[in-house]
């Protein structure tokens, strides 16, 4: 069976040859740059390293690299980053600002890019600030050119079309800065909402842009926003409920209806249970990443309460403490434990809590692979 064959037949709740396997295939799947690097010298394997977002630091290695790791997807999609856009000061910290005018740092000695700017924070008026800033819009040529780029006739791989920005709270945060725009929420509600409504524009855009690109055909479509701490969610379910879901419910119909073949992948981390029913009311097809050390989020539980309905997309073994700290037999251990638990049924393709870090030893990414080489046979 090849990898497109065995991802449509989890996705459908369907036990397929093996458990897919998910490395790089989102920008919230992926693997730091040093790591790759690391890894890549240890099978003494020779591969060109793209980078599809710079602030993140992670890349992706050659489809020749992937194959030989047994991995079942490739992410299509635009850098977050465009290379152009790239600036490096000469007082030894790098610098880059994105197209909604953000800036990022780095230190020498640091493994990713830090926020140090926030393009809507200068005026305390919310209205103010919309009203002066000037919103992008996609770049369609770009766009086009990097889909048609990334699209290979032949491929065996399941194409991932991924995103190049956050989602609304998330971009809104990042736009506003976080205990501004969380003010905002309460005492400056509609005009909360209608930053919201901006950049929910630019998402309706871009994908309007790149599903044209793409075509009719089978594929997942990457989406994000992050609403859980370890513990609860950062904002209330209500306020989720009324402002924030209805709007991504249409984002995903419209998708939906551009490409009925779609399916949606929806990345939050955190204790988010709660909301896991809504999640699903608005479109949600696949469930990432899983965080099951979060409160609430236990693999059992979700498997048995949610696991007909929605496919669960990583959760494969905890990027926190497990996998930078624990030994190799721990990491077999945890891989082989949470197969047992996701796997039955179908609707589960395996992927790390996030992506992999650039702390995590090589013999537990190792320790990983080579588990999965035996024990994700059905």
């Amino acid at each position: 069976m090849d990898s497109f064959k065995r991802v449509l037949k989890a996705i459908n709740f369907k036990e397929p040859d093996r458990v897919p396997l998910d490395i790089c295939g989102t920008t919230v799947s992926g693997i730091a740059i040093t790591t790759l690097k690391k890894l890549l010298k240890k099978y003494n394997y020779e591969s060109k390293i793209d980078i599809p977002d710079h602030i993140q630091q992670i890349g992706i290695p050659s489809p020749s690299f992937l194959a030989f790791l047994n991995v079942d997807t490739k992410r299509v999609g635009p850098h977050r980053i465009p290379d152009f856009e790239r600036k490096v000061k000469k007082n030894h910290r790098k610098r880059i600002i994105d197209f909604w005018n953000i800036e990022y740092t780095m230190k020498d000695n640091e493994y990713y890019f830090n926020q140090t700017s926030f393009p809507l924070a200068k005026e305390n008026n919310l209205k103010n600030a919309i009203l002066s800033y000037n919103f992008p819009k996609p770049d369609k040529n770009y766009l086009k050119k990097v889909i048609k780029k990334n699209i290979k006739k032949n491929s065996t791989f399941y194409p991932i079309l991924d995103r190049d920005c956050a989602g609304l709270l998330e971009m809104s945060t990042r736009l506003r800065g976080v205990e501004k725009f969380f003010t905002d929420l309460y005492l400056e509600k509609k005009f909360a909402e209608a930053l919201i409504e901006k950049i929910l524009e630019y998402k309706f855009a871009y994908w309007d842009i790149v599903l044209d690109a793409f075509g009719e055909r089978e594929v997942i479509i990457s989406e994000a926003d992050d609403y859980g701490t370890e513990s609860s969610l950062l904002i209330s379910p209500k306020m989720l409920k009324d402002i924030f879901f209805p709007r991504l419910k249409k984002l995903f119909e419209f998708i939906k209806e551009k490409n009925p073949k779609a399916r949606i992948f929806f990345h939050s981390c955190g204790a988010i249970r709660e909301i896991i029913p809504d999640i699903i009311d608005i479109g949600v097809d696949i469930l990432n990443p899983i965080q099951y050390k979060a409160v609430g989020m236990d693999l059992k539980n979700l498997k048995k309460d949610f696991g007909k309905e929605l496919v669960f997309w990583g959760g494969g073994i905890d990027t926190q403490k497990i996998l930078p700290f624990g030994t190799s037999k721990a990491v077999e251990d945890e891989v082989k434990k949470v197969i047992d638990i996701m796997a039955p049924g179908g609707g589960f393709v395996f992927a790390t809590v996030h992506n992999i870090q650039s702390d995590v030893p090589i013999k537990n990414i190792i320790s990983i692979l080579e588990t999965l080489k035996s024990y994700r046979r059905y």
